[in-house]
């Protein structure tokens, strides 16, 4: 971490790159406090900074602290895939994709949606979705693969918004099956004519880190035929990351 005190006049810019390296290099979690010692900027003004920051999605928010957002990512993310999850995700999307032919994805959540981060182009003409792209999480089998297994109840609240009630309940018995059985299904809720099939990859305290699916035409793509290949997808993703293949 940063330890030296920061000579005035520093630019706002400065600032920002500063509380940004701070957070990246403590490798998980921080507090305003923390980033404070780390920058030696006063904490009054990492407030205001990671407040900011948190607004525009570069730094993300949790009850343990401040940790990296996935803004950043976001708009980089065609040229490039964070390269834990991708040295991990290749050689299982390889075996996938040899077993079905059809659009595969893997993504990981951003607040009320899911950012896709590695995606292969299968049979689906346009394709559905592409790396950088963002999809909702109400809607797809991606979406519902994390949402099962996600502990903040703010983003739950958040993607259940506008639902009445009875869809609100409808939600949260599929979320319960999906729990049940580590896999979700998006029976063209999202785009017309695609049915996908997710599966989530989860971390050793069985938290979501990301979801792989696959999506195909409704007309010929089995979702039954589909399940246990993705699921075993995940599992083996979850696995290689686990043992910190990168």
């Amino acid at each position: 971490m940063r330890t030296a005190q920061w000579d005035e006049p520093v630019s706002v810019l400065d600032r920002i790159i500063a509380v940004l390296e701070a957070v990246r290099e403590c490798h998980g979690t921080t507090t305003i406090s923390q980033l404070a010692r780390a920058t030696g900027i006063p904490k009054s003004t990492v407030s205001r900074l990671v407040g900011d920051l948190v607004r525009q999605r570069y730094l993300s928010r949790s009850e343990d602290g401040v940790t990296i957002g996935l803004r950043l990512f976001q708009l980089g993310a065609r040229a490039s895939t964070p390269r834990r999850l991708s040295v991990a995700a290749l050689p299982v999307l390889a075996e996938l994709f040899h077993a079905t032919g059809e659009h595969l994805n893997v993504a990981v959540q951003e607040g009320h949606d899911m950012l896709s981060v590695i995606s292969v182009r299968g049979r689906l003409r346009p394709a559905p979705s592409r790396a950088g792209v963002r999809v909702p999480s109400a809607t797809t089998a991606l979406g519902k693969a994390v949402l099962a297994f996600t502990d903040d109840e703010s983003v739950l609240r958040g993607v259940t918004t506008g639902f009445d009630l009875r869809a609100r309940r409808t939600f949260e018995r599929e979320l319960d099956v999906v729990r049940a059985s580590s896999v979700a299904i998006d029976r063209c809720e999202t785009f017309p004519g695609v049915v996908g099939v997710a599966s989530p990859v989860l971390s050793p305290e069985r938290r979501p880190v990301a979801a792989i699916s696959v999506a195909g035409p409704v007309t010929d793509m089995d979702p039954n035929r589909m399940v246990p290949l993705v699921r075993h997808a995940a599992l083996a993703l979850t696995r290689r990351l686990a043992s910190k293949v990168a």
